[in-house]
């Protein structure tokens, strides 16, 4: 999610309804600091009231976390997107803070494609083959590290 593009975009529907960020902030409850602080993307709104926001702008709530416009046709992707993002957030904003939001999600990212590699062989051996083949390191130790990967996802294992 791009807080500066959910901002402009705050920004922009408030205009086209003729608002100014006092009368927004009003409407909402919240003062008109808050809504600057949206719209500069300094933060997002407070989850209760993306429904109330997104009804006064005559937006979904899709197009809030996309700060933008969506067609119909992808709008499905879209959502995909924002709801993933949102859950990658989530989880970031409950971890220990020693790295950026960025580097969070490649990490994430990294562990999803691992994952996925991982559950295509046949059996722990040839996963563990590959994994020895493609690092370089010692097969107990790439054992171990596909043992981890799937009792971290609960994947089903064939041996």
């Amino acid at each position: 999610m791009d807080l500066k593009k959910i901002g402009a975009f705050i920004a922009a529907c408030r205009k086209r309804k003729g608002l100014t960020q006092m009368e927004l902030a009003e409407k909402l409850g919240v003062t008109d600091r808050s809504v600057s602080n949206w719209e500069n993307g300094v933060c997002l709104p407070d989850a209760s009231l993306y429904r109330l926001l997104c009804d006064i702008l005559q937006i979904s709530i899709n197009e809030l976390f996309a700060g933008e416009y969506i067609c119909e046709e992808d709008y499905k992707r879209k959502a995909d997107e924002n709801l993933l993002c949102l859950l990658e957030r989530r989880m970031y904003e409950t971890s220990p803070k020693d790295i950026s939001f960025e580097e969070f999600q490649n990490a994430l990212r990294k562990i999803s494609e691992t994952t996925t590699l991982l559950q295509r062989f046949g059996n722990k051996q040839e996963a563990v083959d590959y994994m020895v083949s493609e690092t370089g390191l010692p097969e107990d130790e790439c054992s171990r590290a596909y043992d981890y990967y799937m009792k971290m996802f609960a994947f089903s294992v064939n041996e």
